[in-house]
């Protein structure tokens, strides 16, 4: 079994996974347009869950290599870091992905949307565990540039992933620079202002008295 079987195998699956949804795409119809036999994905992914596993960590291993290529360099220059710096370098590469001209990043993005759609609960909770060391590096780095702790800031982070998520999916190649400079400000104004309130509870009592 050579690598190019393996890669047509995925890319193939990310083609149907996306066009048609997890649960409609069958193995036999993988193999039939890969133009490969079920032996082929058994040998080099096991099962149908470990193949749509395999099709997301194809690109969210190169996505988060980027990320953490770019925060390694945010870091280098400077301790504590530059807040903008290191929304940048989990931002930026994150809408570079989904807009790629040649259409792997647009489908990418449509099998984001199948996930969440699908309410694949599994899927998601899987990839998390995957990559959590990201995360946690990234809000190491976030909590050093605020002067706080990770434990701190995890609800804002959760709101910046579901942000990102959605400005992907709206993005378009052209729109890359401006809509990074935008939700870069964004997040950091948010960030910044949480830790300055203790809890959200407070804000809404302020807010509607």
């Amino acid at each position: 079994m050579t690598d190019s079987t393996r890669q047509r195998i995925l890319d193939t699956a990310e083609r149907l996974f996306a066009d048609r949804g997890f649960h409609a795409t069958t193995l036999r119809q993988i193999t039939r347009e890969a133009d490969v036999n079920l032996a082929a994905v058994n040998y080099h992914h096991g099962s149908k869950d470990a193949l749509i596993l395999a099709v997301f960590q194809r690109r969210l291993d190169e996505l988060n290599s980027e990320r953490l290529a770019r925060l390694d360099r945010v870091l280098a220059e400077s301790d504590p870091p530059e807040l903008e710096k290191v929304m940048e370098a989990f931002i930026y590469p994150a809408l570079l992905l989904t807009t790629r001209p040649e259409g792997d990043g647009g489908r990418f993005m449509r099998l984001l949307m199948r996930a969440w759609s699908e309410n694949a609960t599994q899927l998601h909770g899987k990839i998390a565990r995957q990559y959590s060391h990201v995360m946690r590096t990234f809000a190491d780095a976030v909590s050093r540039a605020l002067g706080t702790t990770p434990e701190n800031l995890r609800k804002q982070l959760d709101f910046l992933i579901g942000a990102l998520t959605y400005t992907m999916a709206e993005t378009r190649a052209e729109q890359v620079e401006a809509t990074a400079r935008a939700l870069i400000r964004f997040a950091c104004a948010g960030l910044r202002d949480s830790i300055q309130i203790p809890h959200t509870g407070q804000l809404l009592e302020e807010t509607t008295a």
